[in-house]
């Protein structure tokens, strides 16, 4: 039960709503009464109205969904599950959904998006010699050229690599995600350079000492993701984007503590050995964690599976059938950053967005196959 595609209108008209309810639910959480009474902020109204005109959208997949019937037994996509959940517990109001289809929305898709399109511009291509600076950024934040050529060579390994003069590389399966150690690596190091959201918000349930402060039940705390996964006392040279920190990392951690050895240190700011009984031991204590883009306990984000499989199958997707470069109208990756504003997620200042140049691997992504026939 795929849904139709929105025209390009209304898809402009959500790009514009998202930022909106996003900039307002961080002035709700700074202030509380913006909600009760939202005409006495500057822009209170305005930022009323995002969310209802985004639960309007969400009404309208709803709508659609309820229009089509039932889905056929073997359709498992999730509009199918939302109308079966629906169809078998009537005790699921339509609001209760509503809420879900907004939900994953936000957190498997509207998250996934800008974590991607920040991911490309920290992977440039090696220097091109006719230009010496192309492609290669001076501090404070410094890119790893070369990235882009070892993912081709760890998708060539697994057939999903298009090359010139050879026919459309197979498509990608589920089982790959679990494959592709160093692209799952490069996923990670830019969750952590530039996590998709960059504070988490918690209310406390019993009074909670914080190092040499003491918060009582009911207080919002925010947990500022950005600041932890770049700092230098939780990360060695954390300006610096290195997937090679995450090799020895198991693929599916996304929980981790980078100074659960300290004593021993590498590059990464810890011993190779270690990093597996590390994650291990961060996912258990819940102490000292310096990795969670995606939160932790049993409020983390519900859209994560989905997100991680989308954002790993992307890349390999994208990087597999181009090669990706900044325009040069972008002023390279230090004019990225300096367009960068996070209102809840990652987001671009302006109309510009990130512009890149893809060039094609083979004439068969020139011609507009990007997997072999039978998969197309």
């Amino acid at each position: 039960m795929r849904l139709p595609p929105r025209n390009p209108r209304n898809h402009s008209h959500q790009q514009r709503v998202l930022p909106r309810c996003f900039t307002e639910v961080m002035l709700r959480i700074a202030n509380p009464a913006r909600q009760l009474a939202p005409s006495l902020f500057v822009n209170g109204e305005k930022g009323s109205k995002a969310f209802d005109m985004f639960q309007a959208e969400m009404r309208v997949l709803l709508d659609e969904m309820k229009r089509r019937g039932p889905p056929p037994s073997g359709d498992h996509d999730i509009a199918s599950q939302l109308y079966r959940a629906m169809a078998e517990h009537h005790e699921i109001t339509e609001d209760r959904v509503l809420s879900e289809i907004g939900i994953l929305f936000v957190e498997g898709f509207e998250t996934t998006a800008p974590d991607f399109l920040f991911t490309l511009p920290l992977t440039p291509p090696p220097p091109d010699p006719a230009r010496p600076h192309d492609g290669v950024d001076a501090a404070p934040r410094r890119t790893c050229p070369g990235v882009q050529d070892r993912v081709a060579e760890e998708l060539d390994a697994l057939g999903l690599l298009a090359k010139p003069g050879c026919p459309p590389p197979r498509e990608m399966e589920f089982e790959d995600l679990r494959k592709l150690p160093y692209l799952v690596a490069v996923a990670k190091e830019a969750m952590r350079v530039l996590p998709v959201v960059s504070i988490m918000g918690r209310v406390t349930e019993r009074l909670v000492r914080i190092g040499k402060f003491t918060v009582p039940p009911g207080v919002v705390v925010s947990t500022p993701l950005y600041a932890i996964h770049n700092t230098k006392h939780n990360w060695e040279a954390p300006q610096e984007f290195r997937p090679e920190r995450w090799l020895d990392v198991p693929v599916e951690t996304f929980v981790y503590n980078s100074q659960a050895d300290a004593s021993s240190t590498s590059g990464a700011g810890f011993a190779p050995g270690n990093k597996l009984a590390a994650a291990a031991a961060a996912a258990a204590s819940r102490e000292g964690i310096t990795f969670m883009p995606f939160s932790d306990g049993p409020r983390s984000c519900v859209g994560q599976s989905l997100a991680k499989a989308e954002v790993i199958t992307l890349l390999a997707k994208i990087l597999g059938s181009f090669t990706i470069t900044l325009a040069p109208e972008m002023g390279g990756l230090q004019g990225v950053l300096a367009r960068e504003s996070t209102h809840l997620t990652l987001q671009t200042r302006g109309t510009k967005g990130i512009r890149m140049h893809m060039t094609p691997r083979s004439e068969a992504v020139a011609g507009g196959a990007v997997c072999a026939p039978a998969c197309a």
